[in-house]
C-alpha cells in the first residue's frame, strides 16, 4: 500500500469512461466535482489498481442503470477523517426495502432482459473498501430526486 491522491485516480477513470461512452453512442457525461478546499490533501493509503477497480465498477453500475444522454456525477471530498466519493446518478435509484442487500454476493435486481450480470460488482467494491479500512453506503438521492447514491469513505491519509 502507497500514499495516493484519490481525486487523481478518480479522475483517470472518469476520463477513460467518457472517452469509451462516446464510442458506445450512449451519451452519458461523468463530471468530477470536489468539494474540499484543496483536493491535494485528499489522499488515501491503498493499492491504486484497486482504488481503480473500485472506481470502475460503481461507474459500471451507474452507467448501466441510466438512460442516454443523461449525467453522472463524482465528487470528491472530505468527511471528519475520512476521504469522500459520492456517485450518483439518474437512474431509476434502488427500489430495495433493505438497499444493504444490494452488496451481497450473486445479488442482482435488474429486469431479465439486462444482459448477463453476475451480482458480484458491489460485494467485490465492497470487500475491497472494507480492505482499505473504509465504508461504503447505498441510498438512492435526498428529496425526490431521481437516481442512486453510493457514498463512500476511506481513511484519510497524511
Amino acid at each position: 500500500m502507497e500514499k495516493i491522491n484519490i481525486f487523481n485516480v478518480v479522475s483517470s477513470v472518469v476520463e477513460d469512461f467518457n472517452s469509451d461512452l462516446s464510442n458506445l453512442n450512449k451519451n452519458i457525461k461523468i463530471y468530477v466535482k470536489h468539494s474540499s478546499e484543496n483536493k491535494t490533501f485528499l489522499n488515501v493509503l491503498g493499492v491504486e489498481s484497486k482504488l481503480e477497480q473500485i472506481m470502475a465498477n460503481l461507474l459500471d453500475n451507474a452507467i448501466s442503470f441510466s438512460s442516454p444522454n443523461s449525467k453522472i456525477q463524482v465528487i470528491c471530498g472530505t468527511k471528519k477523517n475520512n476521504i469522500q466519493l459520492m456517485i450518483e446518478d439518474e437512474g431509476p435509484g434502488f427500489n430495495e426495502k433493505n438497499i444493504d442487500k444490494v452488496f451481497n454476493r450473486f445479488y442482482s435486481n435488474r429486469p431479465e432482459n439486462f444482459g448477463k450480470h453476475s451480482g458480484l460488482g458491489l460485494n467485490i467494491v465492497k470487500n475491497i473498501i472494507e480492505l482499505h479500512g473504509g465504508s461504503i453506503i447505498a441510498s438512492n438521492k435526498p428529496g425526490n430526486k431521481k437516481g442512486a447514491r453510493i457514498q463512500v469513505l476511506l481513511p484519510a491519509y497524511k
